[in-house]
């Protein structure tokens, strides 16, 4: 076995072992952008990829694009006539720019892009499409000006693009579960007593679902009173619901 084969094995594992570790999404990105590095692309997006006339900005997870290029892209919604996100919803299987095949005559903002691509040294690119559990698309593409298309660098390429979206996606996720737990402001208990509260239980009654006193259930509301600005009880349930902090 040559050497190169076992440098892009051992290159795609490690990082898989590396994505694994790894619990923010800001260390994912730098972890992908220092590996894709190391195959000659500079830039890169971990994206989903809806269907027109749907704008792809609120979908974008990581974005490794030159600034300048996202910014020209997203105010001119090149998005409409992308060939290389209009080949990845067409297909499952990796691809080279270059494979995604369009008419330069007939679709001219097709060509504007990759000419603009090009210009911010994204000569030539790689595209990893990925179709998520909810049936929806999503990629990681990437480009650059002499990147690595060597058969086996592109499969180490395809087995990291599908580790990297996978820790992107967890840790975006765990990131929006921390802050959101930050954001509650009641205790448990508290919560618990405006629940029976929300569905009409008297301070006695919830006393006696949570076999606690009255006089405890009457504090734990007036506390969450206070803490959600609330005037009175209803209030509170409402402003309660709207926070997330219960759920009818």
């Amino acid at each position: 076995m040559s050497a190169s084969v076992v440098d892009y094995a051992r290159s795609a594992f490690d990082l898989i072992g590396d994505f694994e570790r790894l619990s923010t999404p800001s260390a994912v990105i730098n972890r992908l952008a220092t590996a894709l590095h190391s195959y000659g692309y500079s830039a890169f997006l971990v994206t989903g990829v809806p269907e027109p006339p749907d704008r792809v900005e609120p979908y974008i997870l990581a974005n490794g694009w030159p600034a300048e290029f996202a910014e020209q892209y997203s105010r001119a919604n090149y998005y409409l006539d992308d060939p290389i996100a209009a080949w990845c919803r067409r297909t499952v299987d990796p691809y080279e720019w270059a494979e995604a095949q369009y008419d330069f005559t007939r679709q001219p903002r097709a060509a504007e892009v990759m000419l603009l691509a090009a210009d911010h040294g994204m000569k030539r690119g790689f595209c990893v499409p990925i179709v998520r559990g909810s049936g929806a698309h999503a990629c990681v593409t990437m480009a650059g000006e002499r990147p690595d298309f060597h058969p086996r660098a592109k499969r180490a390429i395809h087995i990291i693009s599908l580790f990297a979206h996978a820790s992107v996606v967890r840790t975006l996720r765990g990131e929006q579960e921390r802050t959101t737990n930050e954001q509650k402001r009641l205790t448990k208990r508290e919560r618990e007593a405006l629940q029976w509260a929300a569905v009409g239980k008297s301070a006695w009654e919830t006393s006696v679902i949570m076999n606690i006193s009255e006089r405890t259930v009457i504090g734990f509301l007036a506390n969450a009173q206070r803490k959600l600005n609330a005037s009175n009880r209803t209030h509170a349930v409402v402003a309660a619901i709207r926070a997330r902090e219960i759920t009818l």
